[in-house]
């Protein structure tokens, strides 16, 4: 039995190719995300090698916060490689998104394949500091 608080070696993953019903020519990834919760906002980095601000689309509907995005550069002419270890396309992910969370507000920005998106929360769902005055 391992103790959670032990740390843990990096492991190198590979991506993973979305299983999906195959709408998209080529192929389609599983792009690796951090969520982290500030108490102002929830931040989302994910990761999108090959893509940059203009070959990003993101979408909130319904609840639901949608990532496409697609390499900003053509792949060589794979019938062609000799050799190739790195396979190119496009990515897609999906969020439920809470009602805590300010759909009007959400803004992002790409910088070296990362996308941040910052997503702030309702007025109501932020602390709110209290000033007490002498009486």
């Amino acid at each position: 039995m391992t103790n959670q608080n032990e740390s843990r070696e990096i492991e190198a993953r590979d991506k993973q190719e979305v299983e999906t019903e195959g709408i998209r020519p080529g192929y389609s990834f599983r792009p690796d995300v951090d969520i982290l919760e500030r108490e102002d906002a929830f931040v989302i980095h994910a990761d999108l090698p090959g893509a940059n601000e203009e070959s990003v689309d993101i979408r909130l509907e319904k609840g639901v916060l949608t990532l496409d995005a697609h390499p900003a550069y053509e792949p060589e002419d794979e019938q062609n490689a000799l050799h190739l270890e790195y396979r190119a396309g496009s990515y897609h992910r999906q969020f439920r998104i809470s009602e805590k969370i300010d759909a009007a507000a959400v803004s992002g920005k790409m910088k070296d394949g990362v996308l941040e998106l910052v997503l702030p929360k309702t007025a109501q769902h932020q602390p709110r500091r209290i000033n007490v005055q002498a009486a």
